[in-house]
Parts: structure tokens; C-alpha cells; sequence
């Protein structure tokens, strides 16, 4: 880790959604999301979802990638989230991992080239956010590439898959 880094570490729902909602102040061109479905993120909540739709329009250029093994929550039972993915479906890509990749339970969201949230276990709540670890940041931007990748399967977030 350099010298500049700032981890914050969390073991509980609360302390992961706190980060989560830091993660999303200030969205660096691009954020990643590797979740099992999204439920524990806290993104489903109103200030969540006013947060991200605001820094989304402060940044026109940014665009958000996730990855999930299970879509159904989302689409099912966060209704403000998949507004605003059918409302920025040009800027926000959903993709859902194949059979062969959901045994990875390791969460992570990432923001930019130097912020990174991590949950060790998606059963488990402890993890940590960290700041300025660019070659951190780094190694889990190639996995979330390789994910991304493997994924064939993509989420249409408009009422006829168009």
C-alpha cells in the first residue's frame, strides 16, 4: 500500500453501506460493481439513488458497469435503482455472471484508477474501503475486466429488452 493510502475498515451492514455511499460522492469516469445481487449495497435507497443520479450528471462522461450473479432483486424489488438504470441505460451496463463464475464470492466496487470498496465473503459484512492505492485498485480493475468479459449475459433495463 503507498504511503498515501486511507483504508477504512468496516464489520458490520451499516459500516459497508457507509462506504458504499462515499464510493459514490465523486464518480472518477467510471465505477465497477461486483455484487451477488445488489441487496446489501444500500444503492435500492432513496439517498443513495439521489446521490448517484446527482453525481451522474455532475460527471456527463461517467458510465457505470455491474456485474452481478443474481439480477432478480434488482429488477424485482429495488424499483428507484431500476428507474435510474432504465432512465441512464446509456451510461450504466448490467451484466449477469455465468454459471461458471458464481462461486466468486469475494464484492468489490470500484471507482476510478484509486478508490475501492471490498467485502471478503458476500455472507459476511467485514471488509474495507480504501483511498489512493492505485496498484490495489489496479489488480482488482483487471479482475472486474476479466468478469466483465466472461459475462455474455446482459440485463436490458427497457420493457422489451430492445
Amino acid at each position: 500500500m503507498s504511503d498515501q493510502a486511507a483504508t477504512l475498515r468496516f464489520d458490520d451492514r451499516a459500516g459497508y453501506q457507509a462506504a458504499v455511499s462515499g464510493l459514490l460522492t465523486d464518480i472518477d469516469r467510471r465505477l465497477d460493481i461486483f455484487d451477488t445481487d445488489l441487496s446489501g449495497t444500500g444503492l435500492d435507497g432513496r439517498a443513495a439513488v439521489e446521490l448517484l443520479t446527482a453525481t451522474l450528471a455532475g460527471a456527463p462522461r461517467a458510465e457505470v458497469r455491474i456485474v452481478l450473479h443474481d439480477a432478480g432483486p434488482l429488477q424485482g424489488r429495488m424499483p428507484r435503482l431500476w428507474a435510474l438504470c432504465a432512465a441512464q441505460s446509456h451510461r450504466l451496463q448490467i451484466r449477469q455472471t455465468p454459471r461458471s463464475l458464481r462461486h466468486l464470492t469475494e464484492l468489490f466496487m470500484l471507482n476510478g484508477s484509486s478508490a475501492i470498496v471490498l467485502r471478503t465473503h458476500s455472507e459476511h459484512w467485514r471488509g474495507k474501503a480504501v483511498s489512493g492505492d492505485g496498484a490495489l485498485t489496479a489488480g482488482y480493475r483487471g479482475r472486474f475486466d476479466e468478469i466483465w468479459e466472461a459475462c455474455s449475459c446482459c440485463i436490458s433495463t427497457t420493457k422489451l429488452g430492445l
